[in-house]
């Protein structure tokens, strides 16, 4: 199911580009030093320009004198100066650039991992839609920026060109320059068009990377049922609707270009005949060509400004899918500013740590979750104790678990730790005060080390006592690198029951308040399971787990049964 697209983001007045400029500043020196080469790129064609007037006169005057080549030379060291400017000020401008489209990925990022709390962003768009987002609206975003940029170097050029263009004729240069002007605002009326093909390629560059994402997770699935074909057969069909969409965008896009510069062509052209009708010199035929041409890219650049607002509103949407809504901190959770290493940034501090708070007693009242069919749930966990969720497949075991630890909102009930009410319980349920176990644990194509670790400052002791509680030492001592062992994507190089159990030692390393396990032993065997249960129950841990196992139900000091109240999955 698709989420229900955001509020399209306004552009009233210039609120698009002061949230953009607040980007582009995040590295400012980079950004502002390449803005200025850029925008002393665009003015510099009025010096070559001036130049050729000046050395076509000079092949006029009846006797040459030396004055050519000195001008000729002028103009190679002209053009070679604006070569070398733009090099410099491209590099330094895209450091600038890249620095805040890696802004824009951070913070989409941060609020998609955040547990919770006012910068947790909200979780309804699939994996590969995420990623699709990340990949290509940073660039759309800053691109109507980069379009301002032209349009200012460019405006300063017209001003100056024109200048000069009067002088040399100035009914030419009103009969040209002119409906150039009015051609870029003729823009206006297209742009729409441009927010919708926009819309359109977006969409499908989305589904095809979801459609991926979803693909590689179940590839086991796939070539156990013989799913191959229809899988290719789908993804051929996601392939042809984002080629065409891609095929329309850009067919627009170029069709914009092309009239803006078409007509521009044209206009040059018109100003030239009306020159053509007076005594201009060659110099000045000259120069009056070389700056109506350099005006052809002022109206594109202003159609590259209406279009570009059109696209923010659509790439600005999808980013803000992601993120938290603004709270009243003044805070654009987009643009938010934050240590990056990436191109020469500061390097991201340690997260701190909560402080840890002693569980004596949880309290779950009146939980309940309409659609998972999950109704006035109520139940306290003891300290040191071990408390079961069973019942039959469907029945809400995982919905419980994940509703506690706020994963998963609730329609009503609460949630008390010392009977004191959490109110986020996302930013709550985190290590050291808690720990989860997903029913279907993900691992890193990292180091089993690593993927135990997973960034947090343990210690060697605390990673081989999380290995032990786990019953996963044997297993560990085994493997060719031991701790070192890469475990590949998803962890495709261990076994079910291994994953299991290194997930659970990641868990149990922290020494966390709380342990929720969600059907941790499913892939053990008896003899490991009932060592695992052991194990926990002498190192004192507080157990909230579900699961149908035998071993697990008669060691438990309270059994829930959801067997009476069936939910959905």
């Amino acid at each position: 199911m698709n989420p229900t697209p955001p509020a399209r983001p306004t552009t009233a007045g210039f609120a698009a580009e002061r949230r953009l400029l607040k980007a582009a500043n995040f590295r400012a020196r980079q950004y502002w030093l390449g803005t200025a080469a850029w925008i002393a790129f665009f003015v510099s064609p009025i010096v070559p320009g001036w130049l050729i007037g000046q050395i076509f006169d000079e092949f006029e005057r009846p006797e040459r004198s030396g004055r050519v080549w000195v001008l000729l030379g002028l103009l190679l060291v002209a053009e070679l100066a604006i070569i070398w400017g733009l090099a410099v000020g491209h590099r330094i401008y895209m450091r600038g650039v890249e620095s805040s489209k890696a802004l824009l990925r951070a913070n989409v990022v941060h609020a998609q991992l955040v547990s919770g709390g006012a910068r947790a962003g909200a979780r309804n768009v699939p994996i590969g839609d995420v990623l699709a987002r990340m990949r290509d609206d940073p660039f759309d975003l800053m691109f109507l920026i980069d379009n301002w940029v032209d349009f200012v170097g460019l405006l300063l050029y017209a001003s100056a060109a024109s200048w000069f263009l009067f002088r040399i004729d100035p009914v030419a240069a009103a009969v040209a320059i002119s409906p150039m002007l009015l051609s870029g605002w003729g823009n206006l009326a297209i742009a729409g068009l441009a927010r919708r093909f926009r819309e359109r390629a977006r969409a499908a560059s989305s589904a095809v990377s979801d459609f991926l994402a979803a693909a590689f997770e179940a590839s086991l699935t796939v070539k156990v049922t013989g799913a191959q074909r229809p899988v290719l057969r789908r993804l051929d069909q996601l392939n042809d609707r984002r080629a065409r969409s891609a095929v329309g965008d850009s067919l627009w896009n170029e069709v914009i270009w092309t009239i803006n510069g078409t007509f521009g062509d044209v206009f040059v052209g018109i100003g030239l005949l009306v020159a053509a009708r007076g005594t201009l010199t060659a110099g000045e035929v000259a120069q009056f060509a070389a700056y109506l041409t350099g005006l052809v890219w002022l109206p594109m650049r202003i159609g590259g400004i209406i279009t570009g607002r059109r696209r923010y509103q659509v790439s600005a949407g999808r980013v803000e899918a992601l993120l938290a809504r603004p709270v009243d901190d003044g805070i654009d959770p987009m643009v938010e500013y934050r240590d990056l290493p990436v191109l020469g940034g500061r390097a991201v501090a340690a997260p701190t740590r909560p402080t840890r708070r002693r569980l004596d007693r949880l309290t779950v009242e009146g939980l309940t979750i309409e659609s998972r069919s999950l109704r006035a749930v109520s139940f306290e966990v003891e300290r040191g104790s071990l408390t079961v969720v069973s019942g039959p497949v469907g029945s809400g075991k995982t919905s419980l678990l994940r509703s506690v630890i706020g994963l998963l909102d609730i329609d009503a009930g609460r949630v008390a730790w010392n009977g004191e009410t959490i109110a986020d319980r996302a930013a709550f349920f985190t290590p050291p005060q808690t720990a989860y176990v997903a029913q279907i644990p993900r691992m890193f194509a990292e180091s089993l080390a690593d993927n135990l670790r997973l960034g947090h400052p343990l210690t060697d002791e605390e990673v081989a006592e999380g290995i032990r509680l786990a019953v996963f030492d044997d297993d560990v001592a085994e493997l060719p690198e031991g701790l070192a062992t890469l475990v590949g994507a998803r962890g495709v190089r261990l076994s079910g029951g291994q994953v299991q159990r290194a997930a659970g030692a990641r868990a149990m390393a922290q020494q966390p308040e709380l342990l929720v396990l969600d059907d941790l032993t499913s892939a053990l065997d008896v003899e490991t399971e009932r060592i695992l249960w052991e194990r926990l129950a002498a190192a004192g841990f507080t157990v909230l787990a579900a699961s149908n196992r035998p071993e697990a139900l008669a060691r438990a000091d309270r059994v829930i049964d959801l067997g009476a109240a069936p939910a959905s999955p």
